[in-house]
């Protein structure tokens, strides 16, 4: 086995679910908006074909709902669906039983768009944190084999560095949930990020190498994240401050080509893939942190 195999995820939503952008278009807007998602993912389909890889593509439901053929063309190629909840919520804002609710609607949807087999389940900005990680149990009772929550960095949104930085089980069974966590780089007791989102967007292309190299010495795969609009040429106007929009849309015209030298050159597994190998591998600890 690969102990730290390459994988590319892709989170399929609008540009304007990003929790950056709350306040400017309120969910309710969310119709009113242009929709960019399926020449995004049109982009991702022909740069994965171009280099024979199969990504997880983790689909919000009120996307799926919208676009069902889009989900439908996902599963044709031969990639794997995952779930990102349905309304994209901050999953620590949530009760239990809401998180549960929106999970199961998302599986619904999905379902209905074709896609019965959803192994993998990642929130809305890695929002499984420390006061909601029992929802992990909540995702293991509807059936996830695998869940790609927890990011272990220093984030005001979703920081939780003591949080594992490899693989996990929730407890002894066979069929246990297994936790994959966002990857890091471990450096003078810091946990670095580099493999997505805004971290792969600022980095310079031998900035990510090199930290992407240091997390596969200790053990780490390389789990790639990108949202179908960060390979758009779009730029919304919308009504945030620059600090703001730095954050959503900085470097966004870097990420096609750093995408395609991560595929140019990586040994690529899906997530669902990658955590059957781990099951086999039968050696997992479990994380009792996730209880307390």
């Amino acid at each position: 086995m690969n102990a730290s195999p390459d994988i590319i995820t892709i989170d399929v939503e609008e540009w304007f679910h990003g929790h950056n952008y709350l306040e400017a278009v309120r969910p309710e807007d969310w119709d009113t908006r242009e929709s960019r998602v399926e020449k995004g993912m049109q982009i991702c389909f022909d740069l994965l074909d171009r280099y024979q890889v199969k990504a997880t593509f983790f689909v919000l439901g009120w996307t799926a709902r919208r676009h069902p053929d889009l989900i439908r063309e996902t599963v044709r190629r031969g990639h794997e669906i995952g779930c990102h909840s349905y309304s994209h919520p901050v999953v620590y804002e949530m009760t239990p039983d809401e998180f549960k609710a929106d999970t199961e609607q998302a599986l619904d949807t999905l379902a209905a768009a074709g896609t019965t087999e959803v192994l993998g389940y990642r929130a809305p900005s890695f929002s499984i944190t420390p006061p909601v990680h029992r929802y992990l149990e909540i995702l293991q009772d509807l059936g996830f084999q695998y869940d790609c929550s927890i990011f272990p960095v220093h984030h005001p949104r979703y920081g939780q560095p003591d949080s594992p930085r490899h693989a996990f089980k929730l407890d002894d069974q066979r069929d246990s949930l297994i936790g994959i966590p966002m990857p890091t780089w471990r450096f003078l007791g810091l946990n670095i990020p580099f493999s997505g989102g805004g971290y792969l967007r600022w980095l310079p292309q031998p900035a990510f190498s090199v930290l992407r190299s240091g997390a596969r010495r200790q053990g780490i795969p390389c789990i790639v994240y990108a949202h179908p609009w960060e390979l758009d040429d779009f730029r919304p106007q919308s009504a945030v401050g620059k600090t703001t929009s730095l954050r959503s849309q900085g470097g966004q015209a870097t990420m096609p080509r750093k995408l395609e030298a991560v595929l140019s050159e990586g040994e690529f597994l899906t997530l669902g893939q990658y955590a059957d190998q781990l099951r086999k591998l039968g050696n997992l600890p479990v994380w009792p942190g996730h209880a307390e």
